[in-house]
């Protein structure tokens, strides 16, 4: 399973009718959910995006909301950040937000600026700052497809950072701080309601 199985298994299982995505590219996610409204969001016109915007831009000006929200934009961790904030504020009751690339498996991938063909960012910097500052969320990281966050609205245990937030120590503390699950866990765990 990767990403678009896990965005359109919880689509399927939660009957959802709404669906946003920030970062579209060439649209290999966007153009396969099978959700009834889709908007995808991208400040480049040659990417498969319906808005053309950037991120900040269209939440500027959004008056939806949506029950699925996937986050694959800009791969740096204040911008993942802003982007998990703002889409909290258009998620309906019950709705879901999957973060992409919260789990990358070298050191080389996750470096900004970019550095090797293949890239997750460092968005897992700002996963983790929230898992250390918002209770009022529950989070967890799918071990697969560079880590697939997924969030919604509960209660997590706020975890401790005592230490710098390196690749080095992602490295040591990578089950707790993204509160790594397999597919199994995600599937017993969101699709069991």
């Amino acid at each position: 399973m990767d990403r678009l199985d896990i965005l359109n298994t919880i689509i399927k299982r939660h009957n959802f009718q709404s669906y946003l995505e920030i970062g579209v590219f060439g649209g290999y996610t966007f153009n396969n959910i099978l959700c009834q409204h889709k908007v995808g969001v991208d400040p480049d016109k040659n990417s498969a995006a319906n808005i053309f915007l950037t991120s900040d831009e269209f939440f500027e000006q959004n008056q939806e909301t949506f029950d699925l929200i996937f986050i694959d934009g800009l791969h740096h961790a204040d911008q993942v950040k802003k982007d998990i904030e703002n889409s909290l504020k258009v998620l309906n009751n019950g709705g879901f937000i999957v973060c992409h690339d919260m789990n990358p498996h070298s050191e080389i991938i996750q470096r900004v600026p970019r550095q090797s063909s293949e890239w997750t960012g460092d968005c897992w910097k700002a996963w983790v700052q929230l898992r250390a500052s918002r209770d009022d969320l529950s989070m967890q990281v799918i071990d697969r497809d560079y880590g697939c966050g997924v969030i919604f609205r509960g209660q997590q245990e706020l975890i401790n950072i005592d230490c710098e937030l390196s690749y080095e120590n992602l490295d040591k503390n990578r089950k707790y701080w993204l509160n790594l699950i397999t597919m199994q866990q995600f599937l017993d765990i969101f699709l069991r309601n």
